[in-house]
């Protein structure tokens, strides 16, 4: 009788002592115990059933450091899929648009045609300007030669002329720019239609 009661006193005793914890302290020591003292409060440990078998993993605390290698590895990862993301949506576009490399050369040329004939607008504004400015030049080089003070309202012209000027030719430049970056853009659509569709150029 004696016999069965210890077994069932031991019995119900084995419950609360079967797990143990395993940790690993900050000098890198290994300890091992049926609890976990306050040291190791925070720290990676592994829970053990009473053969020493890994029952379940208890990851620790971040540092702020690992908080924060955690979070740019997270924003590089949204990005890489953004990125991904925005890539699908334009082929699929770039498929829906196109059949042929021969319409992407078309599209290109005529985004560029109304710039082409701005471009050449602004140059014959630009040249009418230049031709005025070159008067206004030779006003003042008389007044100047004749050591005459160059009358006002020809002083106000020619700077108003050549401001124009500056802002014409900054238009131009402008412009020029933009059809730059048209061309390398068409450029680039047509190398990844031909990269999708496997397409002769």
């Amino acid at each position: 009788m004696r016999i069965l009661l210890c077994i069932m006193i031991f019995g119900l005793a084995l419950p609360a002592q079967a797990a143990m914890y395993k940790w690993v302290d900050a000098q890198g020591h290994t300890h091992y115990g049926d609890t976990l003292p306050q040291q190791a409060t925070g720290r990676a440990n592994v829970e053990l059933d009473k053969q020493g078998l890994a029952i379940k993993k208890n990851a620790g605390a971040l540092t702020p450091e690992q908080r924060q290698l955690r979070a740019v590895e997270q924003a590089r990862l949204q990005q890489e899929l953004q990125a991904k993301t925005e890539q699908k949506r334009r082929d699929t576009a770039l498929l829906n648009t196109y059949t042929t490399p021969a319409e992407i050369d078309l599209a290109r040329d005529r985004n560029l045609e109304q710039a082409k004939l701005t471009i050449t607008g602004s140059q014959v504004q630009l040249r009418q300007l230049r031709a005025r400015q070159a008067k206004l030049d030779q006003q003042m080089a008389v007044s100047a030669q004749g050591k005459r003070p160059v009358p006002a309202h020809v002083t106000e012209a020619h700077d108003a002329n050549a401001r124009e000027i500056a802002q014409l030719e900054n238009a131009i430049a402008q412009k020029h720019k933009e059809m730059a970056d048209t061309r390398a853009k068409f450029d680039a659509d047509k190398a990844r239609f031909i990269e999708l569709t496997g397409t002769p150029r």
